[in-house]
C-alpha cells in the first residue's frame, strides 16, 4: 500500500508539476544513457540546483526515492511546500532538526534506506559533501556504506545473492553557451516577494542534459574509493571539474 501511494504521488508530480514547469520555464531537456534493469538500484547524481531531482525524475518513469534532509534553509512556508514535494517523491528524509540525537537519526536513515532497497526500489542520493553548483570539491561516503552493508547482509541470507548497481548521474545546465546561469527572475521574486523561497533555479530557456553513466559495483573497491570514482564520473558527465581528494566526515552512518 505504501509503495503504491508513493508511486501514485510520483507520477502525479511528474505529469502535473514537473512537465508544466518545464514548459513554463522553456527548459530544453534531454537525456543520454540508460539505467540498468536490475533492482534495487542506487543513483548518485551531482547537486547543482534546486531542481536537480525534478530534472532527473522527468526522464525516469520508475519510482525513485531520494535521500534528503529537512534542513532546506528557506522560510517556514517554503520549507513546508518543499517537504511535501520531496515526500511525494518518496524521499528518505534525514530529520536533522526533527531528531536531536545523532545516533538515532543515523539508525532511522539506515532503516529507511534498507526498507526501500528491500522493496527493490531505485534510491537516489547526493553524496557531495557541500552544495557546489559548478564543481565537485568534496564527497561523503555514508550512503554508499549503508548500501554496501545492506548488500552484504542480504547475501549472508538464504535468498539469491544480489549486486546493487551504482549509477553516476551527470546534470549539465547551459544557457546560450554560458553554462549554468542563475535565473534573475527567481532571484528577484525571492528578493521582493514575501515568503518566496530562495531556490537556485537555472535561467529561463536553459537546456538541461541528464547523463546516466556506467553502473559500478562494490567488488574489491573500498567504499571511499568507489564514492570518489562515482562522483568523479558524475562530474565529468556534468562537464564540471572534480577537485575532491578525500571524503568529508559524515554522520549518516
Amino acid at each position: 500500500m505504501e509503495r503504491r501511494w508513493w508511486y501514485a504521488n510520483y507520477q502525479a508530480l511528474r505529469y502535473a508539476v514537473i512537465a508544466p514547469a518545464r514548459r513554463l520555464m522553456w527548459f530544453d531537456s534531454h537525456a543520454e544513457g540508460n539505467l540498468p534493469e536490475a533492482r534495487p538500484l542506487l543513483l548518485v547524481p551531482v547537486h547543482r540546483t534546486s531542481i536537480d531531482i525534478y530534472a532527473i525524475s522527468y526522464f525516469i518513469k520508475d519510482f525513485v526515492s531520494y535521500v534528503s534532509t529537512d534542513s532546506y534553509g528557506h522560510n517556514r512556508i517554503a520549507n513546508a511546500i518543499q517537504k511535501r514535494l520531496t515526500s511525494a517523491l518518496g524521499s528518505v528524509v534525514w530529520q536533522q532538526k526533527g531528531v536531536a540525537n545523532r545516533r538515532k537519526r543515523a539508525v532511522m536513515l539506515a532503516q529507511d534506506v534498507e526498507r526501500r532497497l528491500s522493496n527493490g526500489q531505485i534510491v537516489a542520493a547526493f553524496t557531495q559533501g557541500r552544495y557546489e553548483p559548478n564543481s565537485v570539491e568534496s564527497f561523503e561516503d555514508g550512503i554508499l556504506g549503508l548500501v554496501r552493508r545492506f548488500e552484504e547482509k542480504h547475501n549472508r541470507g538464504a535468498g539469491d545473492p544480489i549486486r546493487i548497481p551504482i549509477v553516476p548521474v551527470g546534470i549539465e545546465y547551459d544557457f546560450r553557451g554560458n553554462g549554468l546561469v542563475p535565473s534573475r527572475f527567481a532571484s528577484r521574486l525571492a528578493r521582493y516577494l514575501p515568503l518566496f523561497p530562495s531556490w537556485d533555479v537555472p535561467a529561463i530557456g536553459s537546456s538541461v542534459m541528464i547523463r546516466f553513466g556506467q553502473p559500478r559495483f562494490f567488488d574489491e573497491a573500498s567504499i571511499q574509493d568507489l564514492t570518489r570514482e562515482v562522483m568523479r564520473e558524475a562530474a565529468e558527465l556534468s562537464r564540471i571539474p572534480f577537485v575532491a581528494n578525500e571524503a568529508m566526515p559524515t554522520h549518516n552512518t
